[in-house]
């Protein structure tokens, strides 16, 4: 474990000399952050640890929020994009907004992500073609799951998972797929819930609530609504997920392959 994270302190570090090459090269900068030094760039890291980390991860890899280890994100077009984000967040996503840090820590956060574009591409542990296969095969995976149309949505949509999250968390997913819950706005997106009424129970995950009605989507895909007076018990499982854990289904070169497919998976049709 100190080999691999003196690696990648290594790498980071490598990175953060490139980017001080590149700042104040320009006579009048182009952004924001071309005025950042090497140790700017470590006091960005060292923020974005405390406030972006528990989303992102510690090295900006992908969690409950997206991976960040590559050059181009969804919504961000240039640097100044990427600051006012940080600032007020992301409307109608779990992104928030910090003001914590104040204008300079913002700025030397900002460095700091778009150094992690920089770092080199995480290496797919296994085999792509044989992982898709075994997704749509074996593990049931098109029953939960859409890939580019094809499959049921009671889960995540994944055809641009590759974009959004990185090895370790896909891999954790198919292991332990409970541990990280993604959310919008601090609300569970995918709450497992059962309830019971005079026509029986029914098991799914949560579309909607409110105080007079909860709307879940079954294990077949079906979307079903129900008046709260009418349910005689139900049961909302925190941090429980419907997906199996797959280390009981597949062999470890076959998880390989899986993660190695969905690190494919870029949005493309």
């Amino acid at each position: 474990m100190q080999r691999v994270r003196l690696t990648y302190e290594a790498v980071f570090l490598s990175a953060l000399a490139v980017l001080s090459c590149f700042a104040g090269v320009t006579s009048g900068a182009q952004s924001s952050l071309d005025v950042l030094d090497r140790s700017d760039l470590e006091e960005g890291q060292k923020l974005f640890r405390v406030h972006c980390a528990r989303c992102h991860g510690m090295k900006g890899q992908g969690g409950e929020g997206a991976n960040l280890n590559r050059p181009r994100l969804k919504h961000v077009t240039d640097d100044e994009t990427l600051i006012q984000i940080l600032s007020s967040g992301i409307p109608g996503t779990g992104m928030p907004g910090t003001r914590g840090p104040g204008e300079k820590g913002l700025l030397q956060i900002a460095g700091y992500v778009r150094s992690l574009g920089r770092l080199p591409r995480e290496i797919p542990p296994g085999d792509a073609a044989r992982g898709r296969v075994i997704y749509a095969t074996k593990g049931g995976c098109p029953a939960c799951h859409i890939v580019n149309g094809s499959g049921t949505g009671i889960g995540p949509e994944l055809s641009d998972v590759g974009q959004r999250r990185g090895l370790e968390y896909l891999k954790e997913s198919l292991l332990a797929p409970g541990a990280n819950q993604p959310s919008r706005q601090g609300i569970a997106a995918y709450l497992a819930v059962r309830l019971k009424t005079g026509a029986g129970l029914i098991e799914g995950m949560r579309v909607n609530e409110d105080a007079f009605s909860i709307q879940i989507r079954d294990l077949d895909g079906t979307i079903h609504s129900f008046d709260k007076r009418e349910i005689e018990e139900l049961e909302k499982v925190f941090g429980h997920s419907l997906m199996p854990a797959y280390r009981i289904v597949l062999a470890e070169e076959e998880l390989a392959d899986v993660v190695s497919y969905l690190m494919s998976l870029k949005g493309e049709s």
